[in-house]
């Protein structure tokens, strides 16, 4: 019922089992309710203010009411009461009127009390900013939760996983939705993006970074001091995401894995505690939060070693790709151009295949193009050496230069703004004269089908392959490429053929980082690790989260002893 007691709109819900759940744009309240004829009810409840409220305290509320038609009248007593529970105000006689609006409880009616302890702002369906919260960069996937909490501090990550625990739903987290996975539908749903904690120690190296932040900012306040952080392509990327899922930075080649770097994270485990987790603090789980995701609880805060990095040599050289035998002579060409980098030269192809559309430029219109990033953390005159034989093979764009680190994500030129797009990869093989001809096939104008715009393969090797000196749950598992496509919706069919067409190459494996909506299942979310990390990370499952709070996400199941501790079947993410 929508509810008017003339100084504050409000919306009630009444269950079948006798409980009543109060919301108001400032506060929240349950109670319990009953009937003793047809038509006429009696409830009561107990308001209780947030703590942003310019009020505090709360409110017991009795009413006695009766229905006329959809409208229901009631008379009630309202008493008011100090936060040290001393009676101040009663008032008797109060009116109280309202619309029916539906049969049975709200959808928020079990969660509504989350709101009291929470500093930050508690969102239900239909609240203003519910949609826009719950949202993200990644547009394909759509969360439904049953509340919304967006954090202002740990304290309320740390409430709303209790709250979450006791009420038997599960928990989603999200700082910008680069990251969305699978539907959040019916959790309780974290929203990080104002944990902003943000500081710079020049003297030993280090940011400690909270969970809201993106690489952009990081970038800017660690350049202040000559240091760089082991980003990826794109500056809009949260950091925590990114982090745990082991990280692929643009330089991997040379220093590994971002998840390399971390020296601590600041976590709120399934039983509501914030735990710091380090090499000396429970490493166990510090190793299995670097590569696991949040199937271990949420990230609030990490702090990270910086590189001193000033400048970088990189940019991007663009080939056309209509004619196939051009193709294939510049991508052949890359591929045994990369086996002889140094480690110091990361890389990266991409093969796009445009479709002739007015909305898009006119000079991608219908053109097929291969396009070579590189990033090489050595000096500028020995990068221009090892690029000079990319060069020569004839580039109609060429942006290779020195530049400052905090435009490295400029080189791949990621959408800053929401995409509807379905993601997919794969961890590749060395690629042959077959692999090369398969691949350029896909932006063969003459080919049926397409078009095919984003078909990425990263160089791996390297530092990437050698052991890091704090361990974690990523690894490569030996793989050559790493095969990534963005497909734009509803495109996944075309996301398909590529991935069975290069099916000889494919090494059966997957990074973590790079697991989105369609590797939701539980066999490729175990292609991602080792079969030891991962009987390792259901066992830290197990003992971290045994009732599976965490499984809005591509999930790893709690095992102990081999044996699965519960079932994450569909009924059970609701």
């Amino acid at each position: 019922m929508h509810h008017d007691d003339q100084t504050d709109s409000s919306t009630i819900s009444f269950a079948p089992d006798g409980t009543v759940a109060l919301r108001t744009p400032r506060s929240v309240g349950t109670g319990v309710w009953s009937a003793d004829q047809p038509g006429r009810f009696a409830y009561e409840l107990t308001e209780i203010f947030t703590p942003a409220a310019d009020r505090s305290g709360r409110v017991q509320i009795h009413v006695e009411a009766h229905l006329e038609g959809a409208v229901y009248r009631g008379i009630g007593t309202v008493r008011v009461y100090s936060p040290d529970g001393v009676l101040v105000h009663t008032t008797t006689s109060a009116a109280f009127t309202g619309d029916r609006l539906a049969g049975g409880q709200a959808a928020w009616h079990d969660v509504v009390s989350l709101g009291a302890p929470i500093r930050g702002r508690t969102l239900y369906p239909g609240d203003e900013g519910f949609e826009e919260a719950c949202s993200g960069w990644l547009l394909t996937v759509e969360h439904r939760p049953a509340a919304v909490v967006v954090a202002a501090d740990a304290d309320d990550v740390a409430a709303a996983v209790r709250f979450a625990a006791k009420a038997g739903r599960p928990v989603a987290v999200q700082s910008t939705g680069h990251g969305k996975s699978v539907p959040a539908d019916g959790a309780v749903f974290i929203a990080t993006g104002e944990l902003r904690e943000l500081s710079v120690d020049p003297r030993a190296g280090t940011a400690r970074i909270g969970a809201g932040l993106r690489w952009g900012e990081v970038l800017t306040a660690a350049a202040e001091h000559g240091l760089a952080p082991l980003c990826g392509s794109s500056g809009q990327v949260g950091v925590m995401g990114y982090l745990t899922g082991g990280g692929l930075p643009l330089t991997c080649r040379a220093y590994g894995f971002a998840a390399d770097y971390v020296r601590s994270l600041d976590i709120v485990t399934a039983d509501g505690l914030l735990r710091t987790v380090s090499p000396a603090q429970e490493p166990d789980l510090f190793w299995a939060v670097r590569g696991g995701k949040s199937n271990f609880g949420v990230v609030v805060a990490a702090e990270i070693e910086l590189l001193p990095l000033r400048t970088i040599y990189g940019g991007e050289l663009c080939y056309p790709g209509e004619d196939p035998r051009y193709a294939a002579h510049v991508l052949g060409s890359y591929l045994a151009w990369v086996k002889e980098q140094p480690e110091e030269m990361s890389s990266s192809v991409t093969l796009l295949r445009f479709p002739d559309a007015p909305q898009l430029p006119e000079e991608f219109r219908g053109r097929s193009f291969v396009q070579f990033r590189v990033v090489y953390t050595g000096d500028e005159e020995r990068g221009a050496q090892l690029v000079e034989p990319l060069r020569a093979l004839g580039p109609e764009k060429d942006t290779c230069g020195a530049m400052p680190y905090t435009q490295i994500t400029e080189i791949y030129q990621d959408p800053k703004n929401p995409v509807r797009a379905h993601l997919r990869s794969a961890l590749l093989h060395e690629l042959d004269d077959e692999a090369v001809e398969e691949l350029v096939s896909f932006i063969d104008p003459s080919t049926p089908g397409g078009p095919f715009p984003g078909i990425e393969l990263r160089h791996l090797g390297g530092a990437l392959n050698r052991s890091p000196g704090r361990s974690h749950a990523v690894s490569t598992q030996g793989a050559a490429f790493h095969l990534w496509m963005r497909m734009p919706a509803p495109a996944e069919q075309a996301s398909d053929e590529v991935l069975e067409r290069l099916r000889r190459w494919d090494t059966g494996a997957m990074l973590p980082g790079f697991l989105f909506d369609h590797d939701s299942a539980p066999e490729r979310v175990r292609r991602a690790y080792t079969e030891a990390d991962y009987r390792r990370l259901a066992a830290l499952k197990a003992e971290y989260d045994p009732n599976h709070l965490f499984r809005i996400n591509h999930n790893i199941p709690p095992f102990s002893n081999g044996e699965r501790a519960r079932s994450s079947t569909a009924q059970d993410m609701r």
